[in-house]
């Protein structure tokens, strides 16, 4: 009788061990398919343009910057500041979204510079640094150092495929010096 008075279903520990651990595996899969996988497939569909973006706001922003401080005359085409690609991102991973904003980093002929992206509206924001210059120095070991000149803080977005740019919030555009006269 004492026998018959126990549990009818019996569930071995192994058995239960087993289904959280599936329940778990399911639990994960379905997060990252839901956020980190999502995310970066919609970066995969943002970063091209936002590499593009970048490259055409940045070089304008170093090109009118430099123009309206008399260290580029865009009259003579020769030597113009621009972006040298890549553009190099910290892509969002292990994110359920897409943040609002994704850092970024480059150089232009001029020097390096980073910033941040926005996916949802394309600002950008960057410090440019400008008249870079490379010194080989001597010592225990060969190295490359670089110096620059000064930087700038600007911020830009593309408007109707055209750049535009703010310096310490104003409005810049590429200044042509007048001619001289003959």
């Amino acid at each position: 009788m004492a026998a018959a008075a126990g549990p009818a279903i019996q569930i071995s520990p192994g058995i239960i061990v087993m289904v959280v651990l599936v329940g778990m595996v399911v639990t994960g899969v379905v997060l990252a398919y839901i956020g980190p996988v999502r995310v970066w497939h919609q970066w995969e569909d943002v970063g091209p343009k936002a590499e593009n973006d970048i490259t055409d706001v940045v070089s304008f922003g170093v090109q009118a910057y430099l123009s309206n401080n008399g260290y580029y005359n865009p009259s003579r085409e020769n030597h113009r500041p621009e972006v040298q690609p890549p553009v190099n991102f910290y892509r969002p991973v292990l994110v359920m979204s897409m943040p609002d904003k994704v850092k970024f980093f480059g150089r232009t002929d001029q020097g390096p510079f980073e910033g941040f992206y926005s996916p949802k509206t394309g600002e950008i924001e960057a410090t440019v640094s400008y008249g870079a210059m490379s010194h080989l120095a001597f010592g225990a070991d060969v190295s490359v150092k670089e110096t620059v000149a000064g930087n700038f803080h600007m911020t830009g977005r593309e408007n109707n495929g055209a750049p535009e740019a703010e310096v310490d919030g104003k409005k810049i555009s590429i200044y042509y010096p007048p001619k001289d006269p003959p």
